[in-house]
């Protein structure tokens, strides 16, 4: 066997000089750059000289233009510069391309173009207006390109347009300021609606049924049929979709014909305590109808007999009670209301005799226990997330029977508006979706509120981002009515609200670590997946979703059922203060309250724990909380400032995060307790400021 011939080792290259001179020569010169290849050449494959402004191929060709497209890193802006080209008129989209080509730069172009009374802001505040997103980290762009239905991209709304807009003001909301609305400016961000008819104007009933109304049968409360018609509308189009808790199509039947099958006197004033407190947005009347009906609603419940008409009338009167600051009987009706279910079998434990499908089962009294388990489970999940003291704990069960319409309505892809669902089609629409996530949220109870067995501490990451990923997979499967974008229902912008906030809830316990403690998503792949990442990728979702319902839906006026957002984004801003814009989006959940608190009271308390935490946690003066909350009280209805006298007790969670250690000290009452103490301290570190 030949040995292996090998090449000669050459000597080693001697080390330069120490001298400092002869050292300059060793160090490499600066890369020589080559030019880049026009596209053309690039498609052919062919050598390009580079050669500017036409390279020699294209010459050769007879090509008068030559194209390159050099390699910079695009930032936010250019992606923003490219979105505004797209999306602009074409006179607009030409004064861009001039400024883009006069400036060279993108940041310069976009200043100059709105120097020359560019119209960006028109385009700002566009409900689900899609086009490029400030991200924030690689996760959320692995969410908005994967999970585009949970998080859609979406353009950022100008901190400029934002704080020029009517939504960081207080607005007084009256039928009369909204009859005859001003036009709005195109580049300004305000509210674009208005409010339902007043009482001096013809009203569209939510069916044709109540023209038929005699609300005498009823109740001694002395309102009109006309009245009391507006009222059920106006709750049956708004919040009902969200809640269930009964079929409207059975409710009104009943209700026109004088039945009881469907129908109870006690479900009929609760529901219209509640859609008294709704309607008093649009006539102040209203809210002194709505006392009556309480009072009568109460006395009503000591005879109730063990019914889904009871049961869907307790959960009425406990979110109506929220809103009134009548917080020691809130927990008791949603309690009973569970009760209520076990008694008649719609949960598991409970006595047997559930009304199951069946040969012998008729079809109206499936639905009825249906809607009324369904909306009693979910809205005991829901309280569940806000109080989290015993008494408040999620639901052992989920109902025996099948979620109402379980299956969606079929509708073609090209057909995405739900404008033409009304009554029982946009309930069998909207309310499924909502009991699927309800019954998720519940399956992560253990995060948020205490329970008999929670999962070992070193699998709650893991159970967390499981939760995380049912919760995309549910947004995901969502059929196109259900999904974000121009001409949906306000009951959309509403479920994917709930979505983004239980999904802060549950990365809240895991966020604020070290970076090098942080716990990483092993679903995703994206470089920076951590519970932060994914919890700043929702707050970004919330900031959009809080803007468009608050400017575009006149249901912020008036339901309470979306003030999650606002409450949770609040919180988030406060925990980011780092933020250049944390203030103007405090200030736009601020003034959402200031909408809300003209039928509910609770709005102020709300507030004031906000501002409590704002002042504790920032520099804001006492003076400025201060000049807010007159406000608040400037716009209230004068039952509801009569109201106040009452306490009001609030004893579900405003500060998020300390609720996670502390759940006394975060609820609502006490922050606003110390809002005096704290607004004298602030005002009194500023003058000592201002003397240094």
């Amino acid at each position: 066997m030949q040995p292996r011939k090998y090449p000669p080792i050459l000597p080693l290259v001697p080390l330069p000089p120490s001298d400092d001179e002869e050292a300059e020569f060793w160090k490499p010169g600066p890369r020589r750059l080559r030019a880049g290849a026009c596209t053309r050449c690039r498609n052919r494959k062919t050598k390009c000289d580079g050669a500017r402004p036409r390279c020699s191929n294209c010459v050769k060709r007879g090509f008068t233009i030559c194209v390159y497209i050099d390699k910079v890193k695009a930032g936010p802006e250019a992606l923003e510069v490219l979105e505004l080209l797209k999306m602009l008129p074409e006179k607009q989209a030409s004064a861009l391309l001039d400024a883009l080509r006069e400036t060279g730069d993108v940041e310069s172009a976009l200043s100059v173009f709105g120097e020359r009374g560019g119209d960006i802001g028109s385009l700002a505040l566009e409900p689900g207006a899609q086009g490029s997103s400030s991200v924030r980290n690689m996760l959320e762009l692995e969410l908005m390109d994967k999970n585009s239905k949970a998080y859609p991209p979406t353009r950022p709304i100008h901190a400029s347009v934002l704080a020029k807009s009517d939504l960081l003001r207080p607005v007084r909301p009256s039928a009369e300021a909204y009859e005859n609305p001003p036009a709005l400016h195109a580049a300004s961000a305000s509210r674009r609606f208005q409010l339902p008819a007043s009482p001096r104007q013809e009203a569209a009933y939510c069916d044709e049924r109540l023209h038929n109304l005699q609300v005498g049968y009823w109740t001694d409360v002395t309102v009109t049929d006309d009245f009391a018609a507006r009222v059920l509308s106006l709750y049956i189009t708004t919040d009902h979709p969200l809640l269930g808790l009964f079929s409207p199509d059975l409710f009104i039947t009943d209700l026109v014909n004088h039945q009881a099958r469907f129908c109870s006197r006690f479900l009929f004033h609760a529901l219209m305590y509640l859609g008294c407190l709704m309607y008093s947005a649009v006539d102040a009347n209203a809210i002194r109808y709505a006392t009556q009906f309480r009072e009568v609603a109460e006395k009503l419940w000591v005879g109730e007999q063990d019914s889904c008409l009871t049961m869907a009338g307790a959960i009425l009167l406990s979110l109506s009670l929220i809103g009134n600051g009548r917080d020691h009987s809130v927990l008791f009706y949603a309690t009973q209301a569970m009760r209520i279910g076990e008694n008649l079998g719609l949960f598991d434990g409970g006595k047997v005799g559930a009304v199951l499908p069946g040969e012998n089962t008729p079809e109206e009294d499936v639905k009825a226990s249906s809607y009324a388990a369904w909306g009693t489970f979910n809205w005991n999940v829901l309280i569940s997330l806000f109080y989290r003291q015993p008494g408040s704990e999620s639901p052992s069960s989920t109902p025996t029977v099948p979620i109402p319409g379980e299956a969606p309505l079929a509708q073609p892809e090209d057909e995405v508006s739900d404008e033409h669902f009304t009554g029982e089609g946009l309930l069998e629409v909207v309310f499924p979706a909502v009991c699927r996530f309800w019954r998720i949220i519940r399956g992560a109870a253990w995060i948020y509120n205490p329970v008999h067995d929670p999962p070992p501490a070193g699998l709650k990451m893991a159970f967390a981002e499981h939760t995380f990923r049912e919760l995309i997979a549910l947004a995901e499967a969502l059929p196109p009515t259900l999904l974000r974008g121009e001409g949906r229902s306000h009951h959309v912008t509403v479920l994917h609200i709930w979505l983004h906030s239980a999904i802060l809830d549950i990365f809240r316990p895991f966020i604020g670590k070290p970076e090098d403690q942080r716990a990483r998503l092993t679903t995703f792949s994206a470089s920076e997946s951590s519970p932060d990442a994914a919890y700043a990728a929702s707050v970004d979702q919330l900031k959009r979703l809080v803007a468009d319902y608050r400017g575009h839906f006149v249901e912020s006026t008036y339901s309470i059922l979306w003030h999650t957002g606002p409450l949770y984004l609040a919180n988030a801003m406060l925990r980011d203060t780092d933020d250049p814009e944390w203030r103007l989006y405090l200030l736009l959940c601020i003034y959402g309250y200031e909408s809300l608190s003209r039928p509910y009271r609770i709005s102020e308390v709300i507030v004031q724990g906000l501002l409590s935490m704002t002042m504790r946690d920032t520099d804001m003066t006492g003076s400025e909380a201060q000049r807010i909350i007159k406000e608040l009280k400037e716009g209230r209805l004068d039952g509801v400032k009569r109201d106040s006298e009452d306490k009001i007790r609030a004893t579900f969670m405003v500060d998020m995060h300390l609720a996670l250690n502390d759940p006394e000290e975060a609820s609502a009452e006490n922050l606003a307790a110390e809002f005096d103490n704290m607004a004298l301290f602030q005002d009194f570190l500023y003058q000592e400021r201002m003397d240094i």
